[in-house]
């Protein structure tokens, strides 16, 4: 998960923000954000994750990045700045917004009135973006961001936050706001207070399950805006008494999935009726996945937007809407192999391509061996689902003497006219794989049967439950 630097503070929040301008140095002009951005909101496990994630900006015309840099939280009564570690490399040739984080309870200082504990805060929040645009481990740092949910309660005392601490930022900061609640018709004006004091909105309209701006409601406020989408899955990690344990990247839905003896896959019909695909993981028994200890009675949580959704509001959430000024990719994740929604799934998506997995399968035989394998020749991965993926393999004849399902999750066996049946009475093995990856290879299963293979071998089909919910069947391929 996120990586932090040294969190405790030396000297008091309005000390060290003193400090931190009394030394500043002459900057570059500040580049402005302007078109599509993509905003890493974990930053980048290595150098080479960097490179490979930033060479989606020249191919997906990205101009502009955000980048986690900073979380302001309440210690013991006490906020604090918890500084974020730098990108490997400073990011070159790119608008670079730093993202400043923090949560509800910074959102409950702002809506009261205790005045206070709303300087405190602000003071906390001057200090993390002084800091942020100050840190040439960036680059070019020309905006700050500041990622908290703010409500039509909370935007007055907002407001005058963001007046504050812009005055101790250099010249040109651009400032923006995140947009992610919807706003009651009565709170509009609120809202258009905060406006005046920032230079424009990343407004959450998908993804996160509090990403629920309404385009009309920011567009209305006069100030650029981005329409910002979340298109991957974060898991909530709960023990067994209900305690957070913390979140997850998307790229463990692959982990968790890949181990049913040890965790027990539920789908919340529920959710995916309202949401996207829901999906529940109980822990039976202890495991270590990534350094992360998982014990039994654990629950992992995870709720994945649908793929269709996504692409109908791209078309419409900006479309005519006179202050929209591009749109925010927000990827988890410290590289694509923490994602199954990747940036080339994200490419794909753009360029207007098949928004469904293409599955490759290649069927072997020799003397008393038949093989299997698969891959996705695609970017767009698979729903998961414990039954709905899968390839089937008809031998012609009954004789197996073993399976061996190697990258495959796991397998059954059928007579020709599909009963179940014991493996030595079986014509035809059906390999189950709970999630196709985008761009995944499947390592060769092999079916072990009394030589020799028969000539009728070896016709194969397939069926995948799309990312979009819709379902892949094919006919009966190869064979003689």
């Amino acid at each position: 998960m996120r990586r932090f630097a040294a969190a405790v503070l030396a000297l008091p929040i309005a000390g060290a923000l003193a400090c931190s301008r009394s030394s500043e140095t002459p900057r570059r002009p500040s580049v402005r954000p302007s078109g599509n951005g993509l905003w890493f909101a974990n930053g980048f496990g290595s150098e080479q994750d960097q490179a490979a994630s930033l060479s989606a900006l020249s191919q997906g015309g990205f101009s502009w990045i955000l980048l986690p840099s900073a979380r302001v939280v309440n210690r013991e009564g006490r906020w604090t700045v918890e500084r974020l570690a730098a990108p490997p490399r400073p990011i070159p040739r790119a608008a670079v917004s730093a993202v400043v984080e923090s949560g509800r309870d910074a959102t409950a200082v702002f809506e009261g009135r205790d005045k206070n504990a709303g300087k405190a805060l602000e003071e906390a929040l001057a200090l993390a973006a002084a800091q942020s645009v100050d840190d040439t481990r960036f680059g070019l740092v020309s905006g700050v961001h500041f990622d908290l949910p703010v409500t039509a309660a909370a935007a007055p005392a907002a407001a005058i936050a963001m007046r504050s601490l812009r005055s101790r930022l250099p010249p040109g900061t651009f400032v923006s706001v995140a947009f992610s609640e919807p706003t009651p018709q009565e709170g509009a004006e609120k809202f258009a207070d905060l406006a005046s004091a920032v230079d424009g909105f990343v407004a959450m309209v998908f993804g996160r399950e509090r990403d629920q701006a309404g385009p009309e409601e920011v567009d209305i406020l006069g100030k650029p805006w981005w329409a910002a989408y979340s298109p991957n899955a974060e898991g909530r990690w709960k023990g067994r008494d209900g305690t957070e344990k913390g979140t997850l990247p998307e790229g463990f839905l692959k982990r968790l999935s890949d181990d049913p003896a040890r965790l027990l896959l539920e789908h919340d019909m529920e959710v995916e009726e309202r949401v996207g695909f829901g999906y529940d993981f109980r822990v039976r028994r202890s495991l270590i996945l990534d350094g992360r200890p998982f014990a039994a009675g654990d629950e992992v949580i995870f709720r994945q937007p649908f793929l269709t959704d996504l692409v109908r509001r791209l078309g419409r959430d900006s479309a005519g809407r006179p202050n929209a000024a591009g749109r925010v990719f927000r990827f988890t994740g410290t590289s694509d192999a923490d994602r199954i929604f990747t940036l080339p799934t994200l490419a794909q998506v753009l360029r207007g391509g098949s928004l469904d997995p293409a599955l490759r399968v290649a069927v072997g035989r020799s003397a008393g061996t038949v093989t299997v394998a698969a891959e996705n020749a695609s970017p767009m991965p698979s729903a998961l689902s414990r039954t709905s993926n899968w390839i089937e393999v008809d031998l012609g004849r009954p004789g197996i003497r073993d399976v061996r399902n190697a990258g495959f999750d796991r397998y059954e066996v059928f007579t020709a006219s599909g009963a179940r049946v014991s493996l030595g009475r079986a014509s035809r093995v059906r390999f189950y794989e709970t999630l196709v990856g985008p761009g995944e290879r499947i390592q060769p299963a092999e079916i072990l049967v009394r030589p020799p293979v028969p000539a009728s071998c070896c016709r194969y089909r397939f069926h995948l439950l799309s990312a979009t919910g819709e379902e892949i069947a094919s006919d009966w391929q190869g064979g003689n």
